[in-house]
């Protein structure tokens, strides 16, 4: 009886949403605008080929956040340009470990005109919570709402689910991971001109896998797919090189059926890269109370050419505060000398 119940729940989203598909150029990407990380890691839903996560990632799959042990911070901006004709985004976000799971926030803001692509102006708001429910699986959900002006006042707002499942070693592949999310579910945006973007009810899946790691160097690899309204088809594939865990080079590519289809594209590979270094943020007793003494900062950037005309460029800066105590705690058997 419940299988039935929910074959009929399922049909009845389907039916609702699959009536349109009508999506600005580019408009299925809209929430992946703002912080580079959200494409150069490929928009993978596994955290890339090498797992890099952070609070923009719950843009992509909720449940990525569950392994981060450190309160962290994003700020991204992202420039999309055409000749004379220039869009601008923005994402800011951050991330807060608790006992009960890993709580994240991101406000994020795009603003595109044609002939770029005529979503107007959004903003939009994301929170989330995700948790490690064994060592080894990964879940989380998330709530957005949004709004949008200029061509026709509308408003977004749905939910998120998502896991990821980290298998371990297979053959040659060192931690290898799958994972699933159904993102958008609810009520995306919508103008004068063109309805659900990004698509409504999107299944995605992905999988990814280290290739080899030692002191020096890494690469890992990932590949995803998502389906979104279940009338299109997006892929994205993506390649890392990790080079002596302080600079990240990633490489990808993506592929839109539904704008091939309607001669928009292909876009070109991406190529992005990001530095991490560790600095000191002074001995303040409020700092050192939060054990902050550290901070570990990445800048990242990327950069995509979309067609003939159209560029796409992102920075972004990513803090995490604090450092990881790796050390096992020490215990001594027997009464210490008094």
């Amino acid at each position: 009886m419940k299988r039935i119940i929910f074959a009929v729940i399922f049909a009845a989203i389907v039916a609702a949403y699959s009536y349109s598909k009508d999506t600005p150029p580019y408009g299925e990407n809209l929430f992946l605008l703002g912080f580079p990380g959200l494409i150069s890691n490929a928009a993978s839903t596994v955290g890339g080929g090498l797992y890099d996560a952070g609070p923009y990632s719950i843009n992509i799959n909720p449940a990525l956040t569950a392994p981060l042990q450190r309160v962290s911070a994003d700020l991204g901006a992202t420039f999309m340009t055409e000749e004379a004709d220039a869009g601008f985004a923005f994402l800011a976000g951050a991330l807060f470990p608790s006992r009960w799971g890993v709580w994240t926030g991101v406000l994020q803001g795009v603003f595109l005109e044609p002939p770029l692509s005529p979503p107007g102006n959004t903003f939009s708001a994301r929170f989330g919570w995700a948790r490690d429910i064994a060592e080894d699986l990964y879940v989380g959900a998330s709530i957005f709402g949004g709004a949008t002006s200029k061509y026709g006042d509308g408003f977004a707002a749905g939910l998120d689910l998502g896991f990821v499942y980290r298998i371990g070693n297979l053959g040659f592949l060192k931690d290898t991971r799958m994972s699933a999310a159904l993102t958008n579910i609810g009520k995306t945006f919508a103008n004068n001109y063109f309805d659900n973007f990004p698509g409504s009810f999107t299944v995605k899946g992905g999988f990814a896998a280290v290739l080899f790691e030692n002191d020096k160097f890494a690469a890992g690899f990932s590949a995803d797919v998502a389906v979104p309204t279940f009338q299109n088809i997006l892929m994205n594939f993506g390649l890392e090189l990790g080079i002596v865990k302080i600079i990240t080079v990633s490489f990808g590519w993506d592929m839109n059926v539904r704008e091939l289809a309607d001669h928009i594209g292909p876009h070109t590979p991406f190529i992005g890269i990001a530095v991490k270094w560790t600095v000191s943020t002074g001995g303040s007793d409020i700092l050192m109370k939060q054990g902050w003494e550290k901070t570990d900062l990445n800048v990242s950037t990327f950069y995509q050419r979309l067609d003939d005309k159209i560029n796409l460029f992102s920075a972004g800066l990513s803090a995490e505060f604090g450092s990881i105590d790796k050390a096992p705690p020490v215990i001594k058997l027997g009464d210490s000398e008094s």
